[in-house]
């Protein structure tokens, strides 16, 4: 499978995390994926990183999320399309 990523993407966050299915609505809008599920919500600390997996027309393929900054209540990060 071909890897990609999507450019950086922001969340608001509720406390210290943005919630499991707001990152993936994000993977599927983002990466067009069909499905995506993440184990966990995403730590809203810079550097955090979240293993979801995904599935699209050609199959399950797993993505990378990443923290890159923190605004206020804001999380940015980006997502990789990992096989």
């Amino acid at each position: 499978m071909l890897a990609g990523a999507a450019g950086l993407t922001l969340l608001t966050a509720c406390g210290t995390s943005a919630p499991a299915d707001a990152v993936e609505q994000q993977i599927v809008s983002q990466l067009g994926a069909a499905t995506a599920d993440c184990p966990d919500d995403l730590d809203g600390t810079v550097g955090a990183v979240l293993t979801c997996s995904a599935t699209d027309a050609t199959g399950s393929f797993d993505v990378t999320v990443t923290v890159t900054s923190l605004t206020g209540s804001d999380i940015a990060f980006d997502m990789e399309r990992v096989s």
